[in-house]
């Protein structure tokens, strides 16, 4: 069991005889990076106090970050990727999703973007928002298709509490 993709439960669970068959992610079927429409006010005060100099360094960290943030969704995986000097990866297994919920803001809809919202079974992100972007409604739906997959994939059945 020299693999690095299997963690230690899951060698351990192969080791054991327990019938778990690891099964390495295939393909990525969706990534996205969140849209610069998040920083639509900071964007408004900028222009309206340009001849102060911090306004225009808040603006453009704003605009990194939100530059250097994306979304990756596979076939087992949702993966949110962050942050410019310290770089952040968040993972969630699809199995663990429990509800999907399309949102937005009045902004975000104006530029035709929207809000996807988790809620999930992990412990370390029980809600995960992923952020202006396009089509959430079918994002919304490739997710749910994913996560009914993975479940399948790993004879995982959801139940409601």
């Amino acid at each position: 069991m020299n693999d690095p993709h299997i963690d230690s439960a899951q060698a351990a669970a192969l080791g054991s005889g327990a019938g778990l068959a690891y099964a390495p992610e295939r393909e990525l079927l969706w990534a996205s990076r969140e849209g610069q429409v998040v920083n639509f006010w900071v964007y408004v005060l900028t222009v309206l106090t340009c001849w102060l100099i911090v306004p225009l360094l808040w603006a453009g960290w704003r605009y990194l970050v939100t530059a250097k943030h994306r979304y990756e969704l596979t076939d087992q995986r949702f993966l949110e990727y962050s942050g410019i000097l310290v770089k952040r990866m968040d993972t969630l297994e699809l199995y663990r999703v429990i509800d999907i919920k399309v949102d937005g803001t009045p902004i975000q809809s104006l530029f035709g973007l929207g809000q996807v919202k988790l809620l999930t079974h992990d412990k370390t992100t029980p809600r995960v928002t992923i952020n202006a972007i396009a089509q959430p409604a079918q994002v919304a739906n490739l997710i749910r298709d994913a996560v009914e997959q993975s479940r399948v994939a790993k004879g995982v059945r959801a139940f409601d509490s």
